[in-house]
């Protein structure tokens, strides 16, 4: 008896490691009826796909692809055939397959467990694995950041379709901002909306948004405050142009939203703890998303933006102001300092004439000086 359960424990044991309830068993005697019972798995498919996992696990993928390919052909939806097959085509580099692969997993949804791609090394369902998988594979195969002609860092992403999430995170931004006030208040409409549309042009929509993706990120800790302060201070310019350096180049353009970068890092994250990628790997993309959506360090500066010169326009850039504040993208001091730089250039302040002609004096002079030499960026916590 106790060679007969070694014996059953032996043959089964491969059946094990996908945790799998279809190692059945015909018994073959000998003639003096004391020969141990011989498993043998019900069919062929079943017996090459077990096979085909001892192969992935002693990492002869060759091999088991082989197997798994015969197995698949006998029986194209067999589960252990498909994980495996799935998990073999990654090694093999051969990610079109492998999603293939989970995604007939994910349709048949079956009750079938594994610790094959379990991040637990616990027994999962071969459909969560597969779904889990297919969105590492995703990642391999996508980039957010790519190199445009001029060789500065952008999103990887339809101009037309980041203007749209753009316009979306403001318009999600601008809600939150009203919800978080008195409930006596009016709530958010359509026409708040417009209303922030067209104050702020498609480049500073794009502006916004990618202050308020920073702003988001280091709000659920996938930043640091030291990181969401650098970033801020290097380019808050381009919110408060008046009192502030340029910000860096090309930050007016489209960006993708919020949630959207957000579930990239979080994706990150979860192929770091499945060991799909190494966790240099992740701070690399990481530092790299922050570094595009707003650079602590440009290498490049924007253009500084001109003072208004019209009463208009100075109205315009007031209104502006008020909306940022509101967003809770700048604090109050800046928010007075440059509505003061503001008029203070057209001289339309309450101050005395003599003052306004001294004050209009020291900022031409200051315009001046800001040509050949930048001005020093405003460090400050807004939160």
């Amino acid at each position: 008896m106790f060679a007969k359960n070694i014996t059953k424990n032996l043959l089964c044991s491969v059946a094990a490691i996908t945790m799998l309830s279809g190692c059945t068993s015909t018994a073959r005697m000998g003639e003096n009826g004391n020969t141990p019972t011989i498993w043998q798995f019900n069919d062929q498919a079943a017996e090459d796909a077990n096979l085909a996992t001892v192969a992935y696990s002693q990492g002869n993928f060759e091999e088991a692809q082989r197997l798994v390919d015969r197995a698949l052909q006998s029986n194209p939806k067999l589960p252990q055939a498909l994980i495996v097959s799935a998990m073999t085509a990654e090694q093999l580099g051969h990610y079109n397959r492998a999603r293939q692969n989970y995604e007939d997993l994910i349709l048949l949804n079956s009750n079938d467990t594994t610790i094959l791609g379990s991040t637990s090394g616990k027994p999962e369902k071969m459909s969560d694995i597969a779904q889990k998988r297919l969105r590492m594979i995703t990642l391999q195969q996508s980039k957010m950041v790519i190199e445009d002609d001029n060789g500065a860092k952008v999103f990887n992403i339809d101009d037309s379709k980041a203007l749209r999430q753009s316009k979306s995170a403001i318009a999600k931004a601008i809600f939150m901002a009203q919800k978080k006030k008195t409930i006596v208040e009016e709530p958010t409409t359509e026409e708040q909306i417009e209303t922030a549309e067209i104050l702020f042009d498609d480049g500073e929509q794009n502006v916004i948004a990618r202050f308020l993706t920073l702003k988001e990120l280091a709000e659920k800790d996938l930043v640091t405050q030291e990181e969401f302060l650098n970033a801020r201070s290097a380019n808050i310019g381009a919110l408060l142009p008046m009192t502030n350096s340029a910000p860096a180049f090309g930050i007016d353009r489209a960006v993708p939203s919020p949630d959207l970068i957000i579930e990239r890092i979080n994706v990150l994250k979860e192929a770091t703890e499945a060991k799909a990628i190494t966790p240099r790997e992740f701070s690399a993309e990481r530092d790299l998303i922050i570094e595009t959506l707003l650079p602590p360090q440009p290498r490049q500066r924007a253009k500084r933006k001109l003072p208004s010169k019209d009463i208009m326009t100075a109205a315009k850039n007031l209104r502006k102001l008020e909306v940022l504040y509101d967003l809770n993208l700048i604090t109050s001091k800046e928010k007075e300092k440059e509505k003061a730089a503001i008029e203070n250039y057209l001289g339309i302040n309450r101050a005395p004439a003599k003052t306004v002609e001294k004050t209009a004096q020291k900022q031409k002079q200051e315009d001046e000086k800001s040509k050949a030499e930048p001005l020093v960026p405003m460090v400050s916590n807004p939160f």
